[in-house]
C-alpha cells in the first residue's frame, strides 16, 4: 500500500506565492495516449534540479481527464514527496485523444513516449479537413523534425505537407563535468523527460552508461549523446533482448538472444527465440535491438 505522503500545494493564481522547491505549470488541455502520460511530456517544471527531474518522469493516470489530486498522487512516488510544490493548473484538465497521425508515428517506430504534432498554420485536425485521407512516408526515423505527409483529396490527387514532429523521451545529462577518457560515474548523471535528438542519439536511462568511457569532456548540464562515449558491453552475448521490427508500417516486438556483444548503435547478430532464425540488428537501447529484416539468413 502506498504510504500517505504530504505534498504542500501553493496556489499561484493570485498574488505572490511562497518560494516552492519546484513549480509545475500544466496546460488547460492536453492530447494524450490512453490511460497515462509522463508529467514532463506536457508540463513545464522549474526549480530544484533533482526534484524537477523526478517530477518530470512522474506517471499521471487519467480516464479522459485528470485533476490536481492526480498530479499530487503521481508526485508522491518521486523526490517531490514531502516537499513544497506549486502547481498551476485548472482543478480538472480534459484529455483529448492524441492525434491519429501521432499514434501512427509511434506505432511505426515503436516509440514509447509522446510524439507532438505541429502544423503551421493551424493544427492537424484543420489541415486534414477537405481531404479524404493522408499517407505517411514508408520509413520514418524517430527524432525526425519534419515529415513529408501526402494529403489525398477526393479525386485521388496528392499534395505534400511538411509536418513538424516533437519526439519526447527520458534524456540523460551530466550533473557534473565528466573528464575525457574516464569511466562514467553514474552518480553524476541526471535524467528527465525532454525532446529526443535526431537519429535517437540520446540515452534514455543513466544505467545505460554503467560501463561507458567518455570520448571527450562532457560539460555539466549537457545532454550525453552516443558519440560522447564508448561502451565496452552495452549488450552482452547470450543476454535476452527485445527485437523491434517494422512490418506494414507497424512496430512489432519479439524476444531474442544476442549472439554478440555490442554498444549502442552497433550491428550484432541475434537469434529469434520463436523462429530460431539468426538476424542482424542494430542496438537501439538497453536490451533492445532493431531488426534489419532484409538481413535474415
Amino acid at each position: 500500500m502506498k504510504a500517505v505522503i504530504l505534498i504542500i500545494i501553493t496556489a499561484l493564481f493570485a498574488g505572490p506565492a511562497r518560494a516552492a522547491d519546484i513549480t509545475i505549470l500544466m496546460p488547460s488541455s492536453v492530447e494524450a495516449r490512453d490511460g497515462w502520460f509522463y508529467l514532463g511530456e506536457y508540463a513545464e517544471i522549474y526549480g530544484d534540479r533533482e526534484i524537477s527531474d523526478g517530477a518530470s518522469m512522474a506517471v499521471v493516470r487519467h480516464n479522459g481527464s485528470f485533476s490536481r489530486q492526480d498530479i499530487i498522487d503521481a508526485l508522491s512516488y518521486t523526490d517531490a514527496a514531502g516537499r513544497e510544490v506549486s502547481i498551476v493548473m485548472p482543478e480538472v484538465v480534459e484529455v483529448a485523444p492524441e492525434p491519429k497521425i501521432a499514434a501512427e508515428l509511434r506505432a511505426m517506430t515503436a516509440w514509447k513516449w509522446r510524439v507532438g504534432i505541429d502544423v503551421t498554420p493551424g493544427n492537424w485536425a484543420e489541415t486534414i479537413k477537405g481531404f479524404s485521407g493522408y499517407r505517411l512516408p514508408p520509413k520514418i526515423t524517430p527524432g525526425a523534425r519534419s515529415i513529408a505527409v501526402k494529403l489525398i483529396d477526393k479525386d485521388g490527387r496528392e499534395y505534400t505537407k511538411q509536418v513538424k514532429a516533437e519526439w519526447y523521451q527520458p534524456v540523460v545529462y551530466a550533473t557534473e563535468t565528466l573528464p575525457r577518457g574516464e569511466r562514467v560515474d553514474v552518480s553524476k548523471l541526471g535524467a528527465r523527460i525532454g525532446k529526443a535528438a535526431m537519429m535517437i542519439t540520446s540515452f534514455s536511462s543513466p544505467e545505460q552508461l554503467d560501463d561507458a568511457v567518455t570520448r571527450k569532456t562532457v560539460n555539466a548540464l549537457t545532454r550525453i549523446e552516443t558519440d560522447d562515449v564508448r561502451q565496452e558491453s552495452f549488450i552482452r552475448a547470450g543476454s535476452t533482448v527485445t527485437m523491434v521490427a517494422r512490418y506494414n508500417g507497424l512496430g512489432v516486438e519479439a524476444k531474442g538472444i544476442a549472439m554478440q556483444r555490442g554498444g549502442l548503435g552497433d550491428i550484432i547478430k541475434v537469434k529469434n527465440l520463436s523462429s530460431k532464425k539468426i538476424l542482424k540488428a542494430r542496438i537501439i537501447g538497453e536490451d533492445r535491438v532493431e531488426i534489419n529484416t532484409e538481413a535474415a539468413r
